[in-house]
């Protein structure tokens, strides 16, 4: 990933329930065994390098400063490499994976659907997950963000995750800690 920016973790420990670390032997959605919350890492000088060079989406861009910090807007940015873009997205860069941590009031919180439809009018792929696999966003949102249709656009961005909830309880898998249902 990129080398992170000004904006700094804090008292953020989301990455380290919400990510599956292989090398720890740690599941998605459980806290790491050596997880400080509220403080950070109880191992950092020693932690492994996916957790040394892991930076989360929002550290990347100080622009959308503290308030897109993941454990006070409930989504988790996670930057996707180009090479792993469809072809038509390569050209824009990495594509941005927002992973709802939040429920609903994440996806409804000012700024959010301003952002994606940012991303959507600059051909940046966009992602939508809920500890799922994700959904490229852009084809479904194109049309809306073209006629500035804010509302439809936080229509569709509520559909697709509603329907990632749906995904999870089809497969008997329980929500997430985190994850608040409407």
């Amino acid at each position: 990933m990129s080398q992170a920016t000004s904006n700094s973790c804090g008292s953020c420990t989301v990455c380290c329930m919400a990510l599956r670390i292989i090398e720890l032997e740690k599941p998605a959605g459980i806290s790491c065994k050596h997880c400080l919350p509220g403080k950070g890492c109880g191992i950092y000088e020693t932690r492994p390098d996916v957790c040394r060079a892991f930076h989360c989406g929002w550290r990347q861009v100080p622009q959308l400063g503290d308030a897109w910090r993941p454990d006070l807007s409930g989504v988790l940015m996670l930057t996707q490499e180009v090479d792993k873009l469809p072809e038509e997205h390569r050209a824009s860069g990495k594509g941005v994976n927002f992973v709802i941590l939040g429920g609903e009031k994440a996806i409804l919180r000012p700024g959010f659907a301003e952002y994606v439809n940012t991303l959507v009018t600059r051909n940046v792929a966009v992602y939508l997950s809920a500890d799922t696999p994700k959904t490229l966003m852009n084809e479904y949102l194109r049309e809306r963000v073209a006629a500035n249709d804010k509302p439809s656009v936080i229509e569709m961005l509520l559909h697709i995750y509603r329907l990632h909830v749906e995904m999870r309880a089809l497969n008997n898998l329980t929500p997430m800690p985190w994850i608040e249902m409407a």
